[in-house]
């Protein structure tokens, strides 16, 4: 369930905010939920409808980059705290995983690989294909079976 209002920057503090909205979600296992919404869409452009479903559709985001970070970085047991920090691990993940998405377009069943696959491959012969692929230009990867 979405409810959403009109508001002013002044009233919630927040620049450009032309609507603010109470979600409330119901996850599986997990108790209920709700949660504050921002937009500086006014409603005339952006009615609690939609905006429900493009927060719905958002969650596909969770399944995709993020879940890949979770999974195979451990990114939601990582306890580093410093936000500076954070950013530099966030953007080494980030391209990890590009990494992997261009190792995994270059394999003969890419739905069968996965990012452990990917680490595996890279550690291969003491990091071989690791540190040939930050030296090259364009990463050529060996096709791994």
């Amino acid at each position: 369930m979405l409810r959403s209002r009109t508001a002013t920057p002044e009233q919630v503090d927040f620049p450009c905010v032309e609507q603010i909205a109470l979600l409330r979600r119901h996850l599986r296992q997990h108790s209920p939920e709700t949660i504050a919404l921002v937009t500086s869409l006014a409603p005339q452009f952006l009615d609690a409808a939609q905006w429900l479903q493009y927060n719905r559709a958002a969650w596909g985001i969770e399944s995709g980059l993020h879940q890949r970070l979770d999974i195979s970085h451990l990114d939601d047991q990582c306890r580093i705290r410093k936000p500076k920090s954070m950013r530099v691990m966030g953007l080494f993940r980030r391209f990890t995983n590009s990494l992997f998405m261009h190792w995994r377009s270059r394999q003969q069943k890419p739905q069968y690989k996965t990012t452990t696959d990917f680490f595996t491959a890279m550690n291969a012969e003491h990091h071989r294909y690791a540190i040939r692929c930050l030296h090259a230009r364009h990463p050529s990867f060996q096709t791994v079976s």
